[in-house]
């Protein structure tokens, strides 16, 4: 027999309030060419994600939320949809603070490139790693653990309790501590080598005073970066996952009813 489905006001504003908090976490989604993807493919991705969602939309009563209440509501699905992006967009900024860091030590930084993203100047570095950062986000099944964080985020966050929890706040915070300890931890390797090469140079020019150093210590200090980093990127896919785990931990806690 078939299921009839009707839709009325109250499933429209559901839908409404289900479309604002997809749409404002998709935007902070560390998904490679969604900000300079078409227009219409963003609307029909955020669209098509809502609708999926449809069996937790919120149910509204038009007695229950009416006028300033409604805009009120809309402000806590931003936010909310906000707590999933940023939390998410921490893990890919991780990897950019570790790929500055090094970019800036080891002379990356004189070859810069256009950031798909923001459309800035970037190191080529940065932008290899914020693309590979986006591809290890679907090649461990990220987005499939996030559709079902949104279905369970609406039995924190629903319009009928609009205020926004303590505890996300919290998450919120420790997780952004987490991606500077993150980066710093992937950057400090490759920096301690090239400190050390510089305090070798130094005590080799201060022992020979005529070696002209400093055009050597350029091409020394690219090509041994370049092998510590080739070793330690073997590592970044596991560091990933340990940090998406590590996340996707986190919010289901802060999301469990």
């Amino acid at each position: 027999m078939p299921v009839k489905v009707h839709f009325g006001l109250g499933a429209l504003f559901g839908f409404l309030l289900t479309l604002t908090r997809v749409g404002s976490a998709l935007v902070l989604f560390p998904i490679p060419g969604f900000r300079e993807s078409p227009q219409t493919a963003r609307i029909v991705l955020i669209v098509a994600t809502t609708i999926c969602l449809f069996p937790v939309w919120p149910s509204i009563h038009m007695g229950e939320i009416a006028g300033g209440q409604f805009l009120w509501a809309i402000l806590g699905e931003t936010t909310a949809g906000m707590i999933l992006g940023l939390a998410m967009a921490f893990i890919g900024e991780s990897f950019q603070i570790a790929a500055q860091s090094i970019s800036m030590q080891a002379g990356f930084g004189f070859a810069t490139t256009i950031d798909p993203s923001s459309q800035a100047d970037s190191t080529v570095f940065q932008a290899l790693t914020q693309l590979a950062t986006g591809l290890l986000f679907f090649a461990f099944g990220v987005h499939h653990y996030l559709l079902r964080l949104f279905a369970a985020s609406f039995d924190l966050f629903n319009p009928a309790k609009i205020a926004i929890a303590d505890a996300a706040a919290g998450t919120i915070m420790s997780l952004g501590a987490s991606m500077l300890v993150t980066g710093l931890k992937m950057g400090l390797p490759v920096m301690t080598l090239l400190l050390l090469i510089d305090l070798a140079l130094a005590m080799l020019s201060r022992m020979q005073a005529h070696l002209q150093l400093l055009s050597l210590a350029f091409p020394v200090k690219i090509g041994l970066s370049y092998l510590f980093i080739a070793a330690l990127m073997v590592r970044w896919p596991g560091i990933y996952e340990r940090a998406a785990l590590g996340t996707l931990n986190e919010l289901s806690r802060l999301f469990s009813p």
